[in-house]
């Protein structure tokens, strides 16, 4: 018999369609069985619990400069550091490339420079004000999406000659940053850490999907899970995953559930990396483990993918089938098995960080076991939400601690079963009656016996509810701006600026408390109002007020401060908006209705109307008391504006004037007043 079967495999494998695998009944016939070898060998070195350190989320998030980097395969949406490959600097600028990841990505999403959210504009500019000096965006960042070929760097080629064609970097998605050197002076607000860290988030692999017959981005758990088998970066098997049934585990995928804070999400995606140089079975675990999935092999012999949702079983074995009840018992004992399970997602709340979940306590085991038996923390970090996670570990708890467990032998009859991930079996005699999971099974050839290793099943595993997602963790972001206060009483206003004889430029003029530390430096910030990107100006520590000169005159600004460390991290923002800039040599209009009354006291009632010119930018008030005119208040009004105030200036008669300046610095031909007063 060994011989028949040795030259039987080649003829199997080798088949047209002629060599029947299975039954009309629907059961494997031996050629079926042998058909299924390479598939159920593939499963099971998969499945093998040899596991080696996978990569971090906080480990791809890094710069890292070495000869030799490691090859990282993202799915889903990620957040990536990633290898320096290339570092020059030539004539005041930078020039760097990193390798975020192997393969195509989709689309990127976002970028952040020392980890800063940053937007670029239409030609790869940073536009935020921290990286503009001098008015000139200083930053600049191109990618390329992995493509093959790829287009080389041209930036780079030109000053490089050496990096040419043969350094496309092809298959791999990579960022190009160029970054020009600033004046001694802004260099620690600019690069406040020196050459400045990126992280790029992106929707990254596409996949296949056979329910369009398309391939797109996708972060459907069953449809990774067939790429990573099927991929020339997974284990290479193309053709191994059967479709039709890969088609209705992405459905199962695709239904939502809803959220405890309402809203719904998909029940079951992936989203992650794994090191090229990992064994694929270990990725395969990771993945199945993040989303309660199972793969099996299937009667035609390929590969089927379920997720983790409760199922009915189809095939039933009874007392009849059952040859020997080799082992059996009520599950682990107490010092195997656990009724608590931590775990660890990946929550992008929290800058895509590997975060510990609210564990998973399975009430009814722990009442059962008398107190709470903690497991080994589990690695979901493929799961990209807090929901997923403990759902994640609901099913984990329930499949590592089943109530009954059994080794049986069967009859052939029993070949059925193999193929099955929940099989019906009863044998009252044995209290054994229920559905059983297939964790194992095996078949002697010589005899046609299956052994099968069986789990007691509880569909309730696979439930869920809004009450049972636990309360995710809620940290603060990096670099946190909490702890440095924002500036206080800031105000501007227009402010003509002199530049030349009588010749004015717009400006609006800034002012603002100092900051509770000296270390502190204002971070002074303007834009047009109808424009998105932000111009600083500069400004030095212990600075208070400024002057943004020259403006578009009768323009309206936004403006807006913050304090920063000496490390970058800045406080929140302050902001004035509508501002309108205004320069004019033209004297405004004196003000009107000048009136002064006794209070009685020493204390005179002066009241005054404010210029109705536009340009008006203060009041000036001067009192003479026989000796001159003395200043003593100044008003910054809009224009028309009735101001009224009390002058505790004595006993006495006095005369009072009132002068308009405009925002040029420009008084009015002549004074409103004198207005002549005794004061009791």
């Amino acid at each position: 018999m060994p011989q028949l079967l040795a030259t039987a495999l080649p003829a199997v494998f080798g088949a047209t369609g002629s060599f029947a695998l299975v039954t009309a009944a629907g059961g494997l016939t031996l050629g079926g069985s042998l058909v299924s070898i390479g598939a159920s060998l593939l499963i099971s070195k998969a499945l093998a619990p040899d596991k080696p350190d996978a990569p971090k989320p906080e480990d791809i998030q890094l710069n890292i400069r070495q000869a030799v980097g490691p090859r990282i395969k993202h799915y889903g949406k990620v957040r990536a550091g990633g290898t320096v490959v290339f570092f020059r600097a030539k004539s005041g600028v930078f020039y760097r490339v990193v390798v975020h990841g192997h393969g195509l990505v989709d689309e990127v999403e976002g970028y952040y420079l020392n980890k800063g959210e940053v937007t670029l504009d239409g030609s790869g500019y940073v536009t935020e004000a921290q990286y503009t000096s001098g008015g000139t965006k200083r930053v600049r960042i191109l990618q390329r999406k992995g493509l093959v070929p790829s287009a080389n760097y041209a930036t780079v080629e030109a000053i490089y000659s050496d990096w040419d064609d043969l350094h496309r970097l092809d298959g791999l998605w990579t960022t190009l940053t160029v970054a020009q050197q600033v004046p001694p002076a802004d260099f620690r607000r600019v690069y406040p850490n020196n050459e400045p860290s990126i992280e790029v988030v992106a929707n990254t692999t596409i996949v296949p999907d056979p329910r369009t017959g398309a391939s797109a981005y996708s972060e459907n758990a069953a449809l990774i899970i067939a790429d990573l088998i099927e991929s020339p970066d997974g284990f290479n098997r193309a053709g191994y995953v059967d479709q039709a049934f890969l088609a209705a585990a992405a459905d199962d995928a695709d239904a939502h559930v809803a959220l405890a804070a309402g809203g719904t999400e998909a029940r079951w995606r992936l989203a992650g990396s794994y090191s090229l140089s990992e064994k694929p079975g270990d990725v395969l675990r990771r993945m199945l483990d993040a989303c309660g999935g199972d793969v099996r092999l299937l009667p035609n012999g390929k590969i089927g993918i379920e997720m983790g949702v409760a199922k009915s079983p189809s095939v039933t074995l009874t007392s009849a089938d059952v040859l020997e009840i080799q082992t059996g018992d009520d599950g682990p004992d107490q010092l195997d098995r656990y009724n608590t399970l931590p775990f660890t997602y990946v929550d992008r709340t929290l800058a895509f960080q590997q975060t510990e979940g609210d564990p998973w306590n399975d009430e009814a085991r722990m009442a059962e076991d008398g107190e709470e038996i903690r497991g080994a923390l589990a690695d979901f970090t493929f799961a990209p939400t807090h929901r997923q996670g403990r759902m994640a570990a609901k099913i984990a708890t329930g499949r590592a601690n089943p109530r009954q467990r059994i080794t049986a032998r069967f009859k052939p009859r029993a070949i059925l079963a193999i193929h099955e991930s929940v099989i019906s079996f009863s044998m009252p005699e044995a209290a054994i009656d229920g559905t059983y999971r297939v964790e194992r099974s095996s078949l002697n050839l010589r005899d046609g016996s299956v052994i099968l290793d069986l789990t007691l099943y509880d569909p309730s595993d696979h439930t869920w509810s809004v009450a049972e997602e636990g309360r995710a963790q809620t940290l603060p972001t990096p670099d946190s701006s909490a702890g440095i206060p924002a500036p206080t009483n800031f105000a501007a206003a227009a402010q003509g600026v002199i530049s030349s004889g009588t010749t004015y430029v717009a400006g609006i003029a800034a002012a603002w408390d100092a900051p509770a530390s000296d270390a502190l430096t204002p971070v002074l910030e303007y834009k047009p109002n109808a424009s998105s990107t932000w111009s600083i100006w500069a400004t030095n520590t212990g600075q208070t007020s400024a002057i943004i000169a020259p403006l578009t005159d009768g323009a309206v600004y936004d403006l807006r401060l913050a304090f920063a460390a000496p490390n970058g991290v800045k406080s929140a923002y302050v902001t004035e908006d509508d501002v309108t800039a205004l320069a004019s040599s033209s004297a405004p209009a004196a003000p009107t209705g000048l009136s002064v009354s006794d209070q009685t006291s020493g204390v005179a009632r002066v009241s005054f109307t404010a210029s109705v010119s536009a340009s008006i930018w203060k009041t000036e008030v001067y009192r003479d008391s026989g000796g001159g005119p003395v200043l003593i208040a100044t008003f910054y009004t809009d224009p028309s504006e009735t101001v009224a105030f009390d002058d505790s200036c004595g006993a006495g008669t006095f005369d009072w004037y009132v002068r308009s300046i405009n925002v040029s610095g420009v008084a009015n031909a002549a004074d409103a007043g004198p207005e002549t007063q005794t004061i009791t």
